[in-house]
Formats: structure tokens, C-alpha cells, sequence
């Protein structure tokens, strides 16, 4: 058994994206002991190599729609998981970490143990389920949300600002390196899951009204989410007015030499939550092209891109052709990915964590 003032941390996917890389970055950071209970795949083998204790749960499949019968019992199902290890590990904090996690862990018995919501999503909708969201919030000891954007959706309100932390992920600036983008013809990067939200069909709109721009995409679908999706993104990038300049690179685990053939990010998520390889992009020197909504309000300024009102291609198109003919200098660019220092960040996460956990030992 864990000892007392152990953390039991609780993630549903078992894919290796931007949420979940930052949950295992901020776990390895927490000195008490940790427990993390995911499907077996990338993120489990990720928190592995981190040190990070692992007990695995099963994998179940991705229903962001989460308004069928079937969506509900797996919600059901995940709670008993929760309910099981919290009885096993006797931990003193649970750290629900995504929306899945948060609905089944604030339903179950937790054996004595405080609940740290981390909210790494904006609500999807519908109503119902937005409103099941919020009050599983009210069950958790302390909400972490990793942007501004995601802690107002999550208490619009504003009545539980004093345990709601902010906490905007980031990198390690020493890791990335500004190499000058390539010569030749103009290369726009979308980065991030082939997913409905991401509105890659919307950078291909972009690209239709820059004929000179070659367009690349680094990411994969994820599984059960929207079957036939990437079909239709090769399907329109194979039309006369696209053919021969987008490349689907595949999903990659590290960004670096994807960016190092980049001019610019180019971004369209209509609602993106908080932006991670928005970072990644500042990071290594590129300037971002992103929708003026959500996470990319409180990333992009003037001196490292430009935003567009959601949905406009056309607005987009023009905002990466104004990138292109004046870009930032690297400098500034990186100089605003400093400020998002993803080792300062994990140390703040694992102090409101170990505070947590300490309150509830005392309790």
C-alpha cells in the first residue's frame, strides 16, 4: 500500500498528446508518491520512463460526443476504476486529469481522499453535459486548469476563483533551438491530431487561397474519434487546386525536425482549450497563425503572429501572407516562449498538489 499523502492520478487516453505529455512532465515533478492509473500505451510507457508508478485500466474508446448510452457506462465503468485503486492505494489526493476522469471520479467513493480537478478542455456541449461538468467541479478540493479560457468555461460565475490555478503548460526552453527556416517556397505547418475540432479542412481552405504555399501536417487521427475524417482531408488535398503541395507527415513525437521545415504554425481550431504546440512553435523560432479564441488569445501577441476571427479562411490566408512578407525576428519570438517556462510550470502544479494532499492529511 501507498504511503499517507500519496496522489492517485487518473487519465482516460491512451494516446501521447499535448494534455497528456504535460500530466506526466507536472506528475514527475510532485515529491510525494505517485500513482497513475491509464490504458496501457504511450502515456503509461511515457510516465514509466519518468519514474511514475503506473497501474494500468482499461482502454476504452474516444466518444467525444459523450451523449450515448454506451459513453455513459464507460463514465460508469472508469468511476469503479477510481473507486477500486482508492481503496487499494489509500491515496490522499485524487488528481482527475480530463473531462472523463473528472465525471467518473466525481461520482465515486474515494475512500477519505480530496479531489484536484485538471482541466485541460473546454466544455464540448451539449448543455447537459456542459452543466454535469461544472458540477463535478464543485466536488474538487482545488481545480487546476491549464488556460484562462478553460478556468472561466469551467466557473463562468466566477464563484470558485480562490481554488481555481491557472496553470499555462510550457517547454524547456534549453531543448529547442532557433534554427532559420528553409530557403525556397513557403512551408505553413499544422500541428496536432487529425480531429474534427483541430479544422484541419479549414487549413486546407487557407492554402487554396495562397497558391505559392506548401503545406504540411504532422499528427494522426485518434482512435474511435470521427472514422472517415482523414479520408476526406486526402480526399480534398488531392483536388487539382492542392495536389503536390500538402504532405501528411503522420503523427510525430517530437515536433522539432517538423518546425525546422516551417516558416509558420498555422493553427485553426475554432475553440482550442490552450495550445501546446503553439509553444513548441515560439520555441523553436516560428511564428504562429492562429483563431483569435481560447487559448491562442492568452499565446499570440503582435511580436510572434497574428490571429484571425474563427472559421475565416480567408482572414487566415491573409494573416499568413502578412507573417510571410514581414516575419517577427526569432528573437522576439522566442522571447514570448520564455514566458511560458514548462519547468516553472510543473513546480507550481506539484505545490498545489502537495498542499492539497498535506490539507487532506491533516484533515
Amino acid at each position: 500500500m501507498v504511503a499517507g499523502g500519496s496522489v492517485l492520478a487518473v487519465a482516460a487516453s491512451g494516446a501521447l498528446g499535448g494534455a497528456e505529455r504535460v500530466l506526466v512532465e507536472w506528475l514527475a515533478a510532485v515529491e510525494a508518491p505517485v500513482v497513475l492509473a491509464c490504458p496501457p500505451g504511450p502515456p503509461a510507457d511515457a510516465a514509466v520512463a519518468a519514474g511514475i508508478t503506473v497501474v494500468t485500466i482499461p482502454r476504452r474508446p474516444l466518444r467525444r460526443r459523450g451523449r450515448t448510452a454506451r459513453a455513459a457506462a464507460d463514465i460508469a465503468a472508469l468511476g469503479r476504476d477510481v473507486a477500486r485503486l482508492a481503496r487499494r492505494h489509500r491515496p490522499a489526493l485524487v488528481v482527475a486529469s480530463g473531462q472523463r476522469p473528472l465525471l467518473a471520479a466525481a461520482s465515486a467513493p474515494l475512500a477519505g481522499a480530496r479531489m484536484l480537478a485538471l482541466l485541460h478542455d473546454l466544455p464540448p456541449g451539449p448543455a447537459p453535459l456542459d452543466a454535469a461538468l461544472r458540477a463535478a467541479t464543485t466536488r474538487a478540493a482545488a481545480i487546476v486548469a491549464t488556460s484562462g479560457a478553460i478556468a472561466r468555461a469551467a466557473d463562468p460565475a466566477g464563484r470558485r476563483l480562490a481554488r481555481t490555478h491557472v496553470v499555462h503548460p510550457g517547454v524547456d526552453l534549453e531543448r529547442w533551438a532557433a534554427v532559420p527556416p528553409p530557403a525556397g517556397t513557403s512551408r505553413a505547418l499544422v500541428l496536432g491530431a487529425l480531429v474534427p475540432w483541430k479544422r484541419a479542412d479549414l487549413a486546407l481552405e487557407v492554402a487554396t487561397r495562397l497558391p505559392g504555399l506548401m503545406l504540411d501536417f504532422a499528427g494522426a487521427s485518434l482512435p474511435g474519434d470521427a472514422p472517415g475524417y482523414t479520408e476526406t482531408l486526402f480526399e480534398r488535398a488531392n483536388r487539382p487546386d492542392l495536389a503536390q503541395r500538402v504532405r501528411f507527415l503522420g503523427g510525430r513525437d517530437d515536433p522539432r525536425p517538423a518546425l525546422a521545415q516551417a516558416d509558420l504554425l498555422l493553427h485553426c481550431a475554432d475553440r482550442e482549450p490552450f495550445g501546446l504546440a503553439l509553444v513548441e512553435a515560439l520555441a523553436a523560432g516560428r511564428p504562429v497563425v492562429a483563431a483569435a479564441a481560447g487559448g491562442p488569445l492568452e499565446l499570440v501577441t503582435p511580436a510572434c503572429g497574428r490571429l484571425f476571427p474563427p472559421g475565416d479562411a480567408a482572414a487566415a490566408a491573409a494573416a499568413v501572407t502578412a507573417l510571410l512578407s514581414d516575419p517577427p525576428a526569432p528573437e522576439a519570438i522566442r522571447a514570448r516562449a520564455a514566458e511560458f517556462d514548462g519547468r516553472a510550470a510543473a513546480r507550481r502544479f506539484a505545490a498545489i498538489v502537495e498542499q492539497a494532499a498535506a490539507h487532506a492529511d491533516r484533515g
